[in-house]
């Protein structure tokens, strides 16, 4: 950026901005936006009530972690007249812009996998987030139509930490339905499940088969062996960066939607 050039603000809408794979992604787009001039601005301009002091500090885009599906948000965004991206999942109609994970395919492969494993009774652990929600979905979707018996579906309100997954694989057994696998749709509540199996003398994949979502690598770290669909958190946020540039420089028209491939890694828990 030259020295006489002014730093424009992007602002960063989220409703949490302590949540591991929203930091990757954050922090690959601030590197690739700074460069440029564009610097990102955190505060809760989720909520639509002050989307007046946002336009006040003239931002020159938005970079969203998830869907706007608040229609007074969007309505305030648009009203706003600038490029805004939404990432991680987007909205059915996107107001401009997404760079997402195809989160229901993930959800089905899950299924797919379990189903080739020969594993007929599932359950299935998420969070209460938009992105876990279409994971889930897809899963429920895909075991059905694969002929899986479902016989446990558990939505923990907030996962922010180890504990709160294990809560939510207590809450599980806490269902007393036979599984012999559980799909979690995130790192956190995968860790926690196969940390919390091993308390309870469950061996895995012996007793119990987990499969998880990884959005920033670290499951595999908590937990050696765990087979994961996963994505690309940093690669994530700065292709959003990319097309939020493109889009500030006149290069990438609206309603443009890009779709990161989720990848697959077998290993010991299925």
């Amino acid at each position: 950026m030259p020295a006489s050039a002014s730093p424009r603000l992007i602002a960063l809408i989220a409703p949490r901005l302590d949540a591991g794979p929203h930091s990757r992604a954050i922090q690959a787009a601030a590197d690739r936006l700074a460069p440029e001039g564009y610097f990102l601005m955190a505060g809760p301009w989720h909520d639509p009530a002050l989307l007046p002091q946002l336009a006040a500090l003239g931002p020159a885009g938005a970079l969203v972690m998830g869907p706007l599906d608040d229609p007074a948000l969007r309505l305030g965004l648009a009203a706003l007249e600038i490029p805004v991206v939404e990432t991680w999942s987007a909205s059915s109609h996107p107001l401009d812009t997404a760079v997402v994970i195809d989160n229901e395919e993930a959800g089905r492969a899950a299924a797919r996998h379990l189903a080739e494993k020969r594993h007929a009774l599932v359950a299935c652990i998420s969070a209460d987030n938009p992105w876990e929600r279409a994971r889930r979905q897809g899963f429920i979707s895909a075991a059905a139509g694969l002929g899986l018996d479902r016989v446990a579906d558990i939505v923990q309100p907030e996962v922010l930490q180890m504990n709160d997954g294990r809560m939510a694989f207590l809450r599980l057994l806490a269902t007393n339905t036979i599984f012999d696998a559980v799909f979690c749709t995130s790192d956190l509540l995968a860790a926690a499940t196969v940390s919390e199996a091993h308390n309870r003398d469950l061996h895995v994949p012996q007793d119990l088969a987990v499969l998880g979502f990884s959005d920033d690598g670290s499951a595999v770290q908590w937990a050696q062996g765990l087979t994961t669909l996963s994505v690309n958190a940093a690669d994530l946020g700065r292709r959003a960066a990319q097309a939020l540039l493109d889009r500030l420089q006149g290069e990438l028209p609206a309603g443009q939607h890009q779709t990161l491939e989720v990848t697959f890694e077998a290993r010991l828990s299925t």
